[in-house]
């Protein structure tokens, strides 16, 4: 069965947070966009850019599950003239209002898949993130992406039963952080902390492997704030 390209219902759906919103205790995904990141051209100069981040969320970092891969794909972000979702402009990921760099609905921006470059964490870090893609964002993104490189249509959620586990992890982690400033614990130690939790092993299984699965999620939700208040305690003089 042929299925057809989505599109944004509300351009405002696409992005899960902007400018200053961006929370810089949430981890580094795919769909986030970075300005000012010095990217090498191809004659060894380098050019500050914003970029897109487009690996997928499991190939960002290594086995620890805290550092980022030591080269990261990411696609140029630029201005644009506004185009249809659904036939060709398959090259590019449409980035509307109210993405901070936009110029009005009729001059949005755009994320090139075929002008793309290999950055290094560092490159990323001297940057400034400016946007995290929604839920729905990255899975539109990875939805054009591969039509531009294939000609095949997968459906948008396909990529969600496939990523939706590492969506939570994130969110969980971002939660995380945010509790733990209010014990005075920094955001590397908390990261650090809630990943260490995660893996953990609990009888063969890790509870980042629970929340591949729908129903075992408010559990292991639970069973973090249990943590949190045992961590708490342990504390205090």
């Amino acid at each position: 069965m042929a299925h057809n390209m989505d599109k944004p219902t509300d351009p405002a759906d696409l992005y899960r947070a902007f400018g200053d919103d961006v929370n810089p205790a949430r981890p580094v995904l795919t769909g986030d966009v970075f300005e000012a990141v010095e990217v090498t051209n191809l004659d060894g100069t380098s050019t500050p850019r914003t970029v897109i981040l487009l690996d997928h969320p499991c190939s960002l970092r290594g086995e620890d599950g805290l550092n980022l891969a030591p080269r990261l794909v990411t696609a140029e972000v630029r201005p644009t003239t506004q185009g249809s979702w659904r036939q060709g402009n398959y090259n590019r990921m449409f980035l509307p209002p109210p993405f901070p760099l936009a110029d009005g609905k009729a001059n949005p921006c755009a994320a090139f898949f075929d002008s793309s470059y290999h950055v290094t964490p560092e490159q990323l870090a001297a940057g400034r993130r400016i946007a995290c893609l929604s839920t729905v964002g990255i899975n539109i993104m990875l939805q054009r992406r591969v039509k531009h490189f294939s000609r095949v249509t997968v459906p948008t959620m396909d990529f969600l039963d496939a990523n939706l586990g590492v969506f939570e992890e994130a969110d969980l982690i971002e939660d995380w952080c945010l509790l733990r400033e209010d014990d005075d614990v920094k955001t590397d130690e908390a990261v650090a902390e809630c990943v260490a939790w995660l893996r953990e092993d609990i009888g063969g299984r890790r509870r980042q492997d629970l929340l591949k699965d729908p129903q075992q999620r408010s559990t292991v939700r639970q069973q973090l704030r249990e943590r949190r208040r045992e961590l708490r305690a342990a504390r205090r003089p």
